[in-house]
């Protein structure tokens, strides 16, 4: 396992679970992106929000982007789309 992504993930989780209402309730209807524990993009469309991780620097290990009404999906997944690397 990686390390990083590990920790990435857990930062990400605990930021998450401490923003959750305000997320759903500022961003209703727009997709957030998180990396290394904070915010770094919101946007009414997931490619506008993933371009914003796509721009990090440095890249993070592990990034959510999701609907503000929804939960993040926690589950790892590749993705073959060189796109979002």
């Amino acid at each position: 396992m990686n390390d990083k992504f590990d920790e990435e993930l857990e930062q990400n989780r605990l930021a998450y679970e401490g923003l959750r209402e305000q997320i759903r309730r500022d961003f209703h209807g727009q997709y957030v992106a998180m990396a290394f524990g904070r915010i770094v993009g919101v946007s009414p469309n997931f490619d506008e929000a993933t371009a914003t991780v796509a721009k990090l620097d440095p890249a993070p290990e592990h990034v959510l982007v999701f609907p503000a009404e929804k939960e993040p999906a926690w589950e790892s997944y590749d993705s073959i789309s060189s796109e979002y690397l």
